[in-house]
């Protein structure tokens, strides 16, 4: 089930696909016209908080070591408390770890 920003952003790509004005797209599609004003502005390009991502997963690169992981001791996990958990391998690098938390 979709949340209520999932839906808007929806909404508003469907708006700016279509290249009617905001007025004409909440009466074609039954929404009030303030409160899809105000996810316009939410997601407009010049809002710095539209760049994040949706999802909130951010892309971490990693070098393939050459050894198998499944080969490796698990060195360290680091649990969130959302219950994901991550399990870090061969040597440690303080701020590839900062990355991961932060």
């Amino acid at each position: 089930m979709k949340n209520e920003t999932e839906n808007m952003r929806e909404l508003y790509d469907q708006w700016q696909s279509q290249g009617v004005s905001k007025q004409a797209f909440c009466k074609q599609n039954g929404l009030g016209y303030h409160k899809f004003n105000y996810w316009v502005k939410k997601f407009s390009p010049k809002n710095p908080a539209a760049k994040v991502p949706i999802h909130g997963f951010s892309q971490i690169p990693v070098q393939q070591p050459d050894i198998m992981v499944q080969e490796q001791q698990t060195l360290a996990a680091i649990t969130f408390p959302s219950g994901a958990r991550i399990e870090l391998f061969g040597s440690l690098d303080a701020s590839f770890i900062r990355k991961l938390i932060l």
